[in-house]
C-alpha cells in the first residue's frame, strides 16, 4: 500500500481557501489518486482529536480540495474514506492558535470487493462482528455520514416539489393530491427527531392530536442508539434490486416499542448507496398494516456531496370497528395517507446546475428553454395547490396523522 502525504505549516495563506475573518485553526489541502494523480473528489474527511473524537467534517470538491476547521488548538489527525480507495489516517498534526496547515495526500485505489465478501443471510446484532456485515456497513456508513454532513452545509439551492395524497385501504387515490413547491438555500427537508428520543418513545408516537410517524434519517441510522437496538443482515438483490446488495436491519429481540425494519441498498459494483426501503413494526393499539413505511433515494452530486433526492412515507389511518360475534372492538385501516418530496433542480451558490430531474427537464423542453423560462425556473418562490382538505403539511421525516379514530 502506498500512501504519500506532505504537511506544510503556514501562518498566512491566500487564494480561494483564505482563512475566515476571525482567526481559526485550519487544515486544508488536496487528495489525489496515487496511480493516476488525478484529484480525488467526493472523499469524506474528518478531523480527529487526540482522544479519537471527531471535531470537523468536509468533502473534497472536484479539484480534490478540502478545508477542515478545528474548534481549538491541539493535536489532530485527518481521516479520509472514499468508495474504491483505501481508508486513510494521517500522522498527528499540531495546530497552534490561528494557524493554517496545508496537508496533501495521495491515496491508493482498491478494487470494489463487495460481490466477493457479501454473503446473503449473515445476521449480526453487533454490526462490526461479522465480516460480511462489517464490509457492507463500512461503505454504507461513509455515504450516510456524507448525507448527514451535506444536510448541515447550506451550499446548494434546491427546487423541491412536495406532495400529499389520500388513498383507499386498497391503495387507490381518492380526492385531489395536495402539491406545493419550494425554492430555498437548504437541503431537502428530510429530518427525524434525535435517536435518543426514538429509542425511548419509538418511531410511532401516540398523542392527543394523532399519531406521529418518524422515519430514520442519516443521523439516526448512524447513531449509537439505533445500532444498539437493531440487528443487521446482508441480502443479495433480485428483481427490482438486481445488481444491488442490501444491508437489512430489524429491531433487536425484546424491542416492543413501535420501530422500523428495512434495507439499505448498495450498488454491487461501485459500492455506492442507492436507496432505503423501510416499514414500521409493532404499530400501536394492534393496528396491522404491512405497507406502512417509506422509501428514500440517495444520490451523489458531481461535486461529491451526497443528498436525499426523493422520499415518501405511507401512513395508515385506522378506526375502531365492532365485528359480529367478537366482543372486543378491533382496529381497522380505513384509509392511507402518503406524503413525500423530490428535488427537481439543485444549483451551487454560483448558479451552476448540478442536478435536474426528468420532470424539470420536461418543463424546460415544454417551455422551449427560453431565457424567460429559465429565469422563472430559478426564482425564489413558494407555490401551493391544496387538495380538498386544504392542508399543506410539513416535510419529512416526522408526520402527524389523525390515525386512530373511533367510529360510532
Amino acid at each position: 500500500m502506498r500512501i504519500a502525504a506532505v504537511a506544510v505549516a503556514a501562518l498566512v495563506t491566500v487564494g480561494p481557501f483564505a482563512p475566515p475573518a476571525v482567526p481559526a485553526q485550519t487544515v486544508r489541502g488536496q487528495l489525489v489518486d496515487s496511480i493516476s494523480r488525478s484529484p480525488l473528489y467526493g472523499a469524506f474527511l474528518t478531523l480527529i482529536d487526540h482522544q479519537g473524537v471527531e471535531r470537523a467534517r468536509a468533502i473534497t470538491d472536484q479539484a480534490g480540495r478540502y478545508v477542515l476547521i478545528a474548534p481549538t488548538t491541539g493535536v489532530y489527525r485527518v481521516r479520509s474514506k472514499r468508495i474504491g480507495f483505501r481508508p486513510y489516517l494521517s500522522a498527528p498534526l499540531t495546530l497552534r492558535a490561528g494557524e493554517s496547515l496545508t496537508f496533501n495526500a495521495a491515496i491508493d485505489p482498491i478494487p470494489i470487493a463487495l460481490e466477493q465478501v457479501v454473503v446473503a443471510g449473515e445476521r449480526q446484532c453487533d454490526i462490526e462482528a461479522g465480516a460480511s456485515v462489517a464490509a457492507l456497513w463500512e461503505e454504507v456508513r461513509e455515504a450516510l455520514a456524507a448525507v448527514a454532513w451535506s444536510a448541515r452545509s447550506p451550499g446548494y439551492w434546491y427546487d423541491i416539489t412536495n406532495f400529499q395524497r389520500e388513498l383507499t385501504p386498497g391503495g387507490r387515490r381518492q380526492g385531489e393530491d395536495s402539491t406545493w413547491t419550494e425554492t430555498s438555500y437548504q437541503p431537502v427537508p428530510f429530518r427525524s427527531v434525535p435517536a435518543e428520543s426514538l429509542e425511548i418513545e419509538g418511531f410511532v408516537v401516540v398523542e392527543e392530536a394523532g399519531w406521529t410517524y418518524h422515519g430514520p434519517d442519516a443521523d439516526v441510522l448512524l447513531s449509537e442508539p439505533f445500532l444498539r437496538t437493531h440487528c443487521f443482515e446482508t441480502r443479495i438483490g433480485r428483481g427490482e434490486t438486481q445488481g444491488l446488495v442490501g444491508l437489512a436491519f430489524s429491531p433487536a429481540r425484546g424491542r416492543k416499542l413501535p420501530d422500523v425494519a428495512g434495507t439499505l441498498w448498495v450498488d454491487r459494483q461501485t459500492a455506492e448507496l442507492r436507496h432505503l426501503d423501510f416499514h414500521f413494526t409493532n404499530l400501536p393499539q394492534r393496528v396491522v398494516e404491512p405497507r406502512a413505511g417509506g422509501h428514500i433515494e440517495f444520490m451523489r452530486l458531481p461535486t461529491g456531496a451526497w443528498i436525499v433526492r426523493e422520499w415518501r412515507l405511507l401512513m395508515p389511518l385506522a378506526a375502531i370497528r365492532r365485528a359480529p360475534n367478537i366482543a372486543e372492538p378491533m382496529p381497522e385501516v380505513v384509509a392511507l395517507r402518503e406524503s413525500g418530496a423530490r428535488a427537481d433542480q439543485i444549483k451551487t451558490s454560483t448558479g451552476t446546475v448540478v442536478y435536474r430531474s426528468a420532470y424539470a427537464e420536461s418543463r424546460l423542453v415544454a417551455a422551449g428553454a427560453a431565457p424567460s423560462a429559465r429565469r422563472r425556473f430559478g426564482r425564489t418562490r413558494r407555490r401551493a395547490r391544496r387538495g380538498a382538505g386544504g392542508r399543506e403539511p410539513g416535510g419529512c421525516c416526522s408526520q402527524t396523522e389523525e390515525s386512530y379514530r373511533k367510529l360510532k
